[in-house]
């Protein structure tokens, strides 16, 4: 029998190759990114045509290539990234393989302008089929551009395989929003067709999603876990019956990877709450020591395999869990015909004796609502001798059953007799007041990096008129520039109100060892942060604050004298 096993000629060897890293437009999109992000790039222009099969061009400042360093470029397996193989266990950079180039220039026709700051000029490369067809010596400012045109140009068979133009722009535009989650510190501009269609500048995370995803995503929690030589930290969904399909991106040391393992453990951290599980959002960003990390299992670099995974998946999903838990009561039975499970208030609730069926409870809730936008509360009064005995019966008793209306008053009953209606946007902003009025030095949670806080210089001086004040409150900061640096800030202070309370407190104009500095301070941090009218609050939330409010001094009026709960008699209907 006749010998049939040979060697595959050189060209078919690379071609294969290529298939493996560039398997379509997005491929190389992908490549090109993460190329100028290893070249220090700080501002990307890309421009598409015909949803890049016919064009995909990228821009930078990067640091560019020298005249030799471009033509070794398109050359398999040469790289700057590693140099022996003890480099592969401790990968920082994005690129390394030395394939990315070297496979688009046998995919594509390719042009590659570049130069470095010590070159006096820089290099015009025209490359076909991975070769060098010829090369100008050009004037240009330092940095690279590449153009890919015309890609599987000479490979019908893989052309053909292409999807519709809407599908492959679908897929550009999902990988560059995988870049500009992770790299946030540059600017981006992306063309499609000549019309600009996105212009990204330097922004938190948070902002970043609701840049890119609108309000598909409106109630994200944040979510921070360090041990060790390892910190997750991001965001995470809490269920919200309007999302229809959740954003799922896992970042391991800023590159977007697929795991499947630490992906069924964040979805899975929403049984019990979720019926539909593809609504969940999530934004994980995990850094870790390189040296534990193994990017070596996937040609494209898409997946990654980590040391210690299942415990990493453990922890995330049991955060993710504690975060749920605080704002839900988990009744598994009453999921019904909801998707999210709206808990509490079943028949063993305080309006037990007007309503048994759902019917009948829902047909009053509508009463109620109706009744609350009709009405004055301020006709209500009460006495000190009511508020003493709401107080005691607080105090007292273990489980405070309560309901929210109009997503503005949480409502509760008093000894079958009394409905109080509290309004929760001024409990909440007494209950700081006089937490910030009575406690000094207070705890603080520190940021893994500090947030700058750009200044006119009449704030720059303001601001720095109440260094002092701040830091008993918990805002660690220090000024340079005109620019304040916020490395710390209370505990009970969430991250995501930090900009208004900082506008809040940039309106006063604070003079140096003023009086009423703090009492202007504590009012503007107790309303910035504040739950506002409009926030779905669950059991426990509800619960809490109710007790936090009649623990305070004064819990009848904020420190305006607007008042904060309504006292009704129970039959009211």
């Amino acid at each position: 029998m006749k010998d049939i096993i040979q060697f595959l000629p050189v060209n078919v060897i690379s071609q294969i190759a290529a298939g493996e890293v560039i398997q379509r437009p997005s491929s190389v999109l992908r490549e090109l990114l993460e190329n100028a992000i290893d070249a220090n790039a700080k501002m990307i222009d890309i421009f598409i045509k015909d949803s890049g099969k016919t064009l995909i061009q990228l821009i930078d400042d990067g640091d560019g290539m020298s005249i030799n360093d471009a033509k070794m470029s398109i050359q398999r397996y040469a790289t700057s990234k590693i140099k022996k193989a003890d480099d592969i266990f401790q990968i920082s950079t994005k690129g390394f393989r030395g394939e990315a180039l070297a496979s688009i220039a046998l995919i594509s026709q390719l042009e590659i302008q570049t130069k470095n700051k010590e070159d006096v000029v820089g290099i015009h490369l025209f490359v076909e089929e991975g070769k060098i067809k010829e090369e100008i010596p050009i004037n240009m400012l330092k940095g690279t551009r590449i153009s890919v045109k015309n890609i599987f140009y000479k490979l019908p068979a893989r052309r053909q395989f292409l999807k519709s133009s809407r599908i492959e722009f679908k897929h550009i535009v999902h990988e560059f929003y995988k870049i500009v989650l992770a790299h946030r510190n540059i600017i981006y501009r992306f063309y499609h067709n000549d019309k600009i269609v996105f212009s990204f500048q330097e922004v938190s995370l948070r902002e970043r999603i609701k840049e890119i995803f609108k309000n598909k995503n409106k109630i994200l929690t944040p979510i921070l876990i360090k041990k060790n030589r390892m910190i997750v930290e991001g965001f995470v969904s809490v269920p919200d019956p309007s999302i229809k399909k959740g954003n799922q991106f896992i970042l391991v040391n800023q590159r977007c990877v697929t795991h499947l393992l630490l992906h069924k453990k964040i979805i899975h951290a929403y049984d019990g709450f979720l019926k539909n599980l593809k609504t969940v959002s999530y934004f994980i960003f995990i850094h870790i020591d390189s040296s534990l990390i193994n990017w070596n299992i996937h040609p494209a670099k898409k997946e990654v395999k980590l040391e210690e995974e299942e415990v990493i998946g453990c922890m995330i999903q049991q955060e993710i869990k504690n975060i749920l838990f605080c704002q839900y009561e988990v009744k598994n039975k009453k999921l019904k015909n909801s998707d999210v499970l709206l808990y509490g208030n079943s028949k063993d609730s305080f309006l037990n004796d007007f309503y048994f069926e759902e019917l009948s409870y829902k047909e009053k809730v509508i009463q109620l609502e109706n009744w609350l936008r009709l009405n004055d509360f301020s006709i209500f009064n009460r006495n000190v001798h009511l508020t003493n005995q709401l107080s005691s019966y607080i105090s007292n008793e273990k489980r405070i059953k309560t309901l929210q209306i109009n997503r503005k008053y949480i409502i509760f009953a008093l000894n079958n007799e009394y409905i109080i209606l509290v309004d929760q946007h001024r409990a909440h902003q007494n209950i700081l007041f006089e937490f910030f009025l009575r406690k000094k030095n207070l705890i603080s949670q520190q940021f893994l990096f500090p947030i700058k806080v750009r200044l006119l210089k009449k704030e720059f001086i303001s601001l720095k008129n109440i260094k002092d004040d701040l830091i008993n409150f918990g805002f660690h900061l220090y000024f340079c520039n005109e620019s304040a640096y916020l490395y710390s800030i209370p505990e009970n202070i969430h991250q995501n109100i930090l900009i208004e309370i900082f506008q809040n407190i940039l309106k006063y104009n604070f003079i140096k060892g003023e009086k009423k500095n703090k009492k202007i301070l504590i009012q503007s941090i107790s309303k910035s942060a504040s739950i506002k009218y409009g926030t779905e609050l669950y059991p426990d939330k509800m619960e809490c604050l109710i007790r936090d409010l009649f623990s305070c001094h004064n819990p009848n009026y904020t420190d305006s004298g607007d008042l904060i709960f309504f006292v009704l008699r129970k039959n009211f209907f």
